[in-house]
């Protein structure tokens, strides 16, 4: 049997509003449809009960949940203090409504320095491929961006950045998914993507291709 090659896609700026036609439960529901996982970078102050349902349904398929900060705001910019309390605030949250510590941290616009690198007491995820969702770019921009990631040869044990609140990354999604399928794919949370390649995730580092 020819093995699988593995990619993990991660979507940020989450939970939003919950509905189940909402932008983050099509992309969940793709996964759910075809079988895999991914891993999702919620923003604490997002995080209510109104939405706790779509957090758990993410929980239920098995998807990864990490902590994208309190208010999104650049940690570059901010003390020690005020570093650690952005994760921390995040992470109760997020006990709260999934009963998980989140493992990792993905810092808002990718932005670090020495002191955020030192102060972050979590592996921190970059990204390999940027789906560049966020720049209002339309779906078939998107998907372009990933099929040529993948004809280059950069989308194998990648982490790719996506972001859940856009119609055009759901659309996206939902063609994606089961298209890289077709191609041999296996779609892993972060976590999952460094156990298969024997990989230890260390705190204080950044990660954006496994392997």
């Amino acid at each position: 049997m020819e093995k699988k090659k593995l990619v993990a896609f991660t979507f940020d700026d989450g939970p939003v509003e919950y509905k189940e036609d909402s932008t983050a439960m099509r992309i969940l529901h793709t996964l759910e449809k075809y079988g895999q996982q991914a891993t999702f970078f919620y923003v604490g102050q997002k995080i209510n009960e109104s939405n706790y349902p779509e957090m758990q349904f993410a929980r239920s398929i098995g998807c990864e949940a990490g902590n994208h900060t309190f208010t999104h705001c650049f940690l570059t910019e901010r003390s020690v203090d005020e570093i650690k309390e952005e994760l921390e605030k995040t992470t109760a949250v997020e006990e709260k409504a999934i009963g998980v510590t989140p493992k990792l941290v993905r810092l808002p616009y990718l932005a670090s320095n020495e002191t955020v690198l030192a102060t972050v007491d979590f592996p921190m995820i970059h990204c390999a491929v940027d789906s560049r969702d966020w720049a209002d770019e339309p779906t078939d921009v998107i998907i372009k961006r990933i099929m040529d990631a993948d004809a280059a040869g950069e989308l194998e044990n990648a982490v790719v950045l996506m972001h859940e609140q856009y119609e055009t990354t759901a659309t996206a999604v939902e063609y994606l998914i089961p298209t890289l399928l077709e191609k041999g794919y296996r779609f892993v949370t972060v976590p999952e993507l460094a156990r298969q390649n024997g990989v230890t995730l260390e705190k204080h580092k950044i990660y954006g291709r496994i392997q």
